[in-house]
């Protein structure tokens, strides 16, 4: 670690692993300690985006333990901040689809923590829709939909990880999918693919090959190329789009007739009505998207 950079910010979220974080939290402490860093826990949705921001501007690394959700949550007080420092993640949610498939960081809390503190950096891209940041994935339609069940269902006991996220699809599938919308989108500035709205189960951008606990939906994504992956699923009959699920969790979908994958720098959506839209599994509504990738944007130990 350069001389310049100060003491880590220490960022921990107590809920994360429905509230199991004893074994993190006792290994960080004692480990913050001897680096001299600063500990904290937060206490309430955006704390740790504004303790990241803040990091940032005084030049401190800054370590996350804690979910996708919390992942977020810190990339966007860094990249607010708009000043580069290193940033570690140590897993400790119920996905933790970009730590674990797309950086590939240990499973093992004390093998975990020691990456996120000496890892060797590596420039990251990252992306922006409407001015919030993503790190990993961008979606819109039925993926979005489940990502707010999921959010809803967390307080049912003994759902967590991909149990949560099966069953929000079932919840859904079964009571939700006739209202997949309907969309234009166009690529990097050019004219829309379609010029008529068409009906699509999901449209989803990433910057790591998998999300929702583990669905391969773009397999080829590359978190450090400087393109966005981009798949699309024609909206199909609802016992095709059970089958269809199952070959996407593998990542096999590529060249079935109703997926069509793209790469871009940015992706515009548009819509007549407002629709959920998931960042790192953070919902929100919108009928206007503009995603745009940003290359190189963090530096992330591994």
């Amino acid at each position: 670690m350069p001389d310049l950079l100060g003491k880590p910010v220490v960022l921990l979220n107590p809920t994360a692993n429905r509230g199991k974080m004893q074994p993190y939290r006792h290994l960080l402490q004692q480990r913050a300690e001897q680096e001299g860093a600063d500990y904290y826990e937060t206490r309430q949705q955006g704390e740790a985006r504004e303790k990241a921001r803040e990091a940032a501007l005084s030049g401190r690394p800054v370590i996350i333990a804690g979910g996708d959700g919390s992942v977020n949550e810190v990339v966007n007080g860094l990249l607010q901040a708009g000043k580069s420092v290193p940033l570690g993640i140590v897993a400790a949610g119920s996905g933790n689809d970009f730590a674990w498939n797309a950086l590939q960081l240990p499973k093992d809390p004390q093998q975990a923590i020691e990456r996120a503190f000496t890892g060797q950096l590596q420039d990251v891209d990252a992306g922006i829709v409407n001015g919030a940041y993503f790190v990993n994935s961008f979606s819109v339609g039925l993926d979005a939909d489940i990502a707010a069940a999921a959010d809803e269902l967390k307080k049912v006991p003994f759902l967590s990880g991909k149990r949560l996220y099966y069953a929000s699809i079932l919840r859904q599938l079964l009571f939700g999918y006739h209202r997949c919308p309907w969309l234009t989108f166009s690529l990097d500035g050019a004219p829309p693919i379609y010029t008529q709205e068409r009906h699509y189960v999901f449209i989803a951008a990433t910057n790591g090959p998998s999300y929702g606990a583990g669905f391969r939906v773009n397999p080829q994504a590359d978190i450090s190329d400087g393109w966005l992956d981009i798949c699309t699923v024609d909206y199909l009959p609802l016992l095709r789009a059970l089958t269809l699920l199952s070959v996407i969790q593998k990542g096999h979908h590529a060249g079935l007739p109703e997926v069509h994958m793209y790469r871009a720098k940015k992706l515009q959506i548009e819509s007549n009505v407002p629709v959920y839209f998931g960042l790192d599994g953070e919902t929100r509504q919108a009928t206007k998207l503009e995603i745009e990738l940003l290359p190189a944007a963090l530096q992330i130990r591994r």
